[in-house]
């Protein structure tokens, strides 16, 4: 009802309190009316406020103009023969009043502020919530200009995504693109035409062949990211050399490793050449152009939200409140949740519209939000489960479980196929790359308690739900999260907008709220109900001495470390090594083969001490970790099982031990997207944040450091005298590195 009442609950003992005696003034008739029912149904819902011996509920009373809790109760109950009353003693004996006619009695005045519509001047002695009851919007936008803003950017994005495509692939293969992540089929064979439609077989490499014992359908989806509908662009071969090509065309279908896709002729400049080539058994790449199904769904989002309740949360033309039953309907599972986490969760489920949870890495965000989920289930709630990705929706589905161990902080924990707390459903499991995910939850028979989708797949979901829970929110564009956020009466955010922002196509980096996330728009700095919300602020993950840097230049100082995690034996938990060396570019992106060099050397020593499955290497670029790649594969046994990737695509995941490898190495200070004040910070604080107990940082710290315009040279100069000022920076001759 009110985080007063709340407050009130905890302060009130039965044991010393007494039912009001009221007096003839006390049930006097007022001119207002105290809405004194929801008062009497939410606090039924408390345990403790129940009387012993009798069928009530005991209301504490606070002062007449103030809302600390008194030890007098006035006493509530729902009558078979008379309905909704409230008791009072009176001359000796208990007297009944019909709720309609307590609401409007002097004596309900002192039961108002329970309610979260009536506000006290101020709080009572002890109250210390960081939320209020109201929250009033500190950035109010203009309604209508936001979501034409929203509908502008959606166009702008699908535009420019729609270039960037056409660009890489002019200057890369289909298998260029492949390797590299992009959404592409690096070799096909066409089988003919009919119809104006040209069929085409997907050549698997060896690797891929056996993957699915067989079973190819939907392979094409989740292995190369190519879905029915997609505009793409077909290459030739690598090696031919057919100038009219790449080609426009759009997928009709797929069955299994069979497509069938249209060629838009209106754009071939040479027809006929084109047609000639389109041979049988000619072997082509396929590449993707764009995928118009999430920009339709974001714009139909936006127009779903003209006449959608949360269109006034999202530009603050209404107060957010705390008044919801789910808390009060619900009891804790999960009794280990320390301070914050339970405040968390307890203003979620208090949320009339919208709760933001702020996690940094390592704080049990995960952990938090499965405590929603179930609490709000016990509730009676449906409840819709969102992320931006399926890596990180399955995160929250799956986590680390196997088949026969489910992960404990994980939604298959509590499903149909763990505890059976709820059903749970997930969009489209038949093409998640989680085997657990494909197994258990690709045929759900039963209605769902929890439906898990990615943003775009809710779209297609044919129902409405209670709460959502929008996880990895500030990976999430606005227009993106639209798409759940019009599916759900209420909302819960979780993210940490201290990492890194969203992708966008048009923006690098976002330079408007609307390029970034929902979260950011509405909570963080400048947000519309800026920093209403929670942040957690223990963290369990890292070694204090990795999460210094962090916690002081990232996160204000504001973390604490909830349990000692030891470092490596003989080994400083972080250290800095300084190296110098060329720089490769490769197609717009950089290697440095000296630093690739330094880290296999670094590797090789700790595989003596951690598994190699539990070692991350990350970097910056794509092209050094294909460097890196072929450097462990020449140099390092077991290399297959060591994890290199970008430090973009390793958000969200840890290790034991972690290399990180800057690249840049110049005169000019010029270190790239890292040097950027939008988001290099950002994503430097990803990479630093990745590890447990071990953490190395390879770069030249000169020209980190060294000053240059439009460089966040104060936060490098800091993160050089880290090192520096703590013995933890080694300076490293290329020429003595036995690599």
């Amino acid at each position: 009802m009110s985080l007063l009442f709340e407050h009130a609950v905890d302060q009130f003992s039965l044991d010393r309190a007494s039912l009001f005696a009221a007096d003839a003034d006390d049930l006097t008739t007022t001119d207002g009316t105290v809405p004194v029912r929801p008062i009497g149904e939410f606090a039924s819902h408390h345990e403790s406020l129940t009387h012993p011996d009798r069928d009530w509920t005991c209301i504490p009373l606070h002062g007449q103009e103030s809302a600390e809790p008194t030890d007098e109760f006035v006493a509530y109950a729902d009558h078979n023969v008379r309905g909704q009353i409230f008791l009072v003693e009176r001359d000796g004996d208990y007297e009944p009043v019909a709720a309609e006619e307590f609401g409007q009695t002097r004596l309900a005045d002192r039961i108002r502020f329970w309610h979260s519509d009536y506000l006290p001047e101020t709080h009572p002695p002890g109250y210390d919530a960081p939320i209020d009851d109201h929250e009033e919007a500190r950035n109010p936008v203009d309604t209508d200009d936001l979501l034409d803003e929203f509908r502008a950017y959606v166009t702008d994005e699908r535009a420019a995504t729609r270039e960037n495509n056409a660009a890489l692939a002019r200057r890369r293969s289909a298998r260029a693109l492949y390797e590299q992540g992009e959404s592409a089929v690096p070799s096909l064979t066409c089988l003919g035409e009919d119809e104006g439609e040209y069929q085409f077989r997907v050549e698997l490499d060896p690797e891929l062949q056996s993957r699915r014992d067989g079973d190819w359908a939907y392979f094409v989806e989740s292995e190369f990211g190519i879905y029915p509908g997609n505009e793409v662009l077909l290459h030739a071969d690598e090696g031919d050399t057919a100038d009219a090509f790449p080609v426009a065309a759009e997928v009709q279908r797929i069955r299994g490793l069979n497509l069938w896709l249209t060629l838009d002729w209106g754009s071939v400049d040479d027809s006929a050449a084109v047609g000639a080539h389109l041979e049988n058994d000619r072997k082509f790449g396929l590449s993707e152009l764009l995928n118009p199904v999430p920009f339709e769904r974001e714009l139909e989002a936006i127009e779903d939200l003209r006449d959608d309740a949360f269109r006034s949360v999202l530009v603050g033309d209404r107060p957010l409140t705390f008044s919801n039953e789910a808390a009060a309907l619900s009891d804790q599972f999960d009794a280990e949740l320390n301070q914050e986490q339970q405040l968390a969760v307890r203003y979620a489920l208090l949320a009339d519209d919208l709760f933001c949870i702020h996690g940094p890495p390592g704080t049990g965000k995960t952990r938090t939000l499965l405590e929603i989920v179930r609490r709000a289930v016990d509730a009676g709630e449906d409840v819709l489960v969102c992320a931006d990705s399926n890596q990180a929706l399955d995160n929250l589905v799956a986590g680390s479980s196997t088949q026969g161990d489910p992960d404990p902080q994980s939604l298959h924990a509590r499903s149909q196929h763990g505890d059976g707390e709820f059903t749970l459903d997930r969009a489209n499991a038949e093409r998640s790359t989680h085997s657990v995910v494909r197994e258990h939850y690709s045929d759900v028979a039963d209605r769902a308690d929890v439906v898990a989708a990615t943003n775009s797949s809710a779209a297609a979901l044919a129902r409405e739900f209670d709460l959502l829970v929008l996880d990895e929110a500030t990976q999430s564009t606005c227009t993106a999260s639209c798409i759940p956020l019009a599916r759900a009466d209420r909302a819960v955010l979780a993210g940490d907008h201290r990492q890194l922002p969203p992708f966008s196509a048009t923006e690098e980096p976002p330079a408007s709220s609307y390029g970034l996330s929902l979260f950011e728009h509405l909570y963080a700095d400048g947000g519309v109900y800026e920093g209403v919300g929670l942040q957690l602020k223990t963290q369990y993950r890292m070694n204090p001495d990795i999460a210094y840097f962090s916690n002081r230049e990232f996160y204000d100082r504001s973390l604490r470390n909830g349990e000692v995690v030891h470092p490596l034996p003989d080994r400083p938990a972080i250290e800095g090594y300084n190296v110098g060396g060329p720089v490769d570019v490769v197609d717009h992106s950089r290697a440095n083969e000296t630093e690739g060099r330094l880290v296999v050397h670094i590797v090789q020593g700790l595989l003596d001490e951690v598994p190699a499955s539990e070692i991350g290497v990350i970097t910056p670029y794509a092209a050094h970790v294909h460097l890196l790649r072929e450097l462990f594969d020449d140099h390092v046994e077991n290399a297959d099982a060591i994890t290199i990737d970008t430090i973009d695509s390793f958000q969200g995941s840890e290790k034991t031990a972690i290399v990180i490898s800057l690249v840049r190495s110049n005169g000019e200070g010029d270190i790239g997207f890292l040097g950027r004040p939008q988001d290099g910070p950002r994503r430097l604080n990803v990479a630093l944040t990745r590890a447990q107990r071990y953490c190395a940082v390879v770069g030249d710290f000169h020209t980190l450091r060294y000053d240059t315009d439009g460089k966040c040279t104060d936060l490098y100069q800091d993160f050089h005298d880290y090192f520096a000022t703590t013995g933890r920076l080694n300076d490293v001759d290329p020429q003595f590195i036995p690599v």
